[in-house]
């Protein structure tokens, strides 16, 4: 079998990214921040140690799912969220170049200002957060350098976690769970992504021949409260604890754009996997569970 690296594994997508790909590839996985058995523990901003094991490992592919993309602690720390965001995979370009190595990164919906929506990957980035800017900055340096790369931008990522990590969908339920009102904005448009569809997906591009910029997001363009509402239906939980709101009525530290939903047509059109709209990911994500 063909060798991975893979980068952030205990995280939400890389927990469920190391799951699907051990039976497909020889498998690597890094993790930083909360490791897991048989997960090697690195530093992705140790430049030399990186180098040594790439060196070492010699991958096919290096999917590279690991990120500081916590918004408002970005805001907070630039220079901590591009030492991880970017510097992080300059290196990563560099230990590829060495091995001929493919780099997968996976980028953001947070590249984009939020001004119209259904941006397409033809459309010009823009970010209002020091993470998105951070992601643009990663995305140059791939697109630029030699080879046969990708940059996926992700869509926001739903699902219940595998190994670690979080999604906005879990937050709901845990408060649904727990009988706690759920406030929720009815003007903030994504088109979001189950985490395993979204897993399929990028596994698909690591074992095939696209390279570029690809939008991978799911097929509804939705709100976070109408989203809610079809979680509850998928799963029985009582709607009355949804609350719905506006996202300008939050005061947070890094700005939120209002409409990045992504067009995925050529997704769609390149790839088997097919990129779920918003019920039937949640009606999967129930029956898997």
């Amino acid at each position: 079998m063909p060798a991975m690296l893979l980068t952030g594994a205990s995280g939400f997508l890389g927990g469920h990214l190391a799951d699907k790909a051990r039976s497909r590839w020889t498998l690597t996985t890094l993790s930083h921040a909360h490791p897991l058995p048989g997960t090697q523990t690195i530093d992705l901003r140790d430049r030399e140690a990186v180098l040594a094991l790439v060196r070492t490992l010699r991958p096919h592919v290096i999917l590279h799912a690991a990120a500081n993309a916590n918004l408002d602690a970005c805001q907070r720390d630039p220079q901590a969220a591009r030492a991880v965001n970017t510097t992080a995979v300059a290196t990563l370009l560099e230990a590829a170049a060495e091995v001929k190595a493919r780099l997968i990164l996976v980028s953001t919906d947070m590249v984009f200002d939020g001004a119209r929506g259904r941006y397409n990957e033809e459309d010009e980035v823009n970010p209002l957060s020091v993470y998105g800017a951070t992601k643009v900055e990663a995305e140059e340096l791939v697109l630029a350098a030699p080879g046969e790369h990708v940059v996926a931008r992700a869509a926001l990522i739903y699902g219940r976690p595998r190994h670690g990590g979080s999604s906005f969908s879990q937050w709901i339920e845990n408060r649904l769970i727990s009988g706690q009102p759920v406030p929720l904005y009815t003007d903030q448009f994504r088109t979001p992504v189950w985490v395993e569809n979204l897993a399929e997906l990028l596994l698909e591009l690591a074992g095939g021949g696209y390279s570029g910029l690809i939008h991978l997001g799911g097929a509804s363009r939705i709100d976070r409260y109408t989203f809610a509402l079809q979680l509850c239906r998928a799963a029985g939980y009582n709607p009355a604890l949804l609350q719905p709101g506006s996202m300008h009525d939050t005061v947070s530290d890094a700005p939120r754009p209002v409409d990045v939903s992504l067009d995925s047509s050529r997704a769609a059109a390149l790839l088997r996997t097919p990129l779920l709209d918003s019920e039937e990911g949640l009606r999967r994500m129930i029956r898997a569970c």
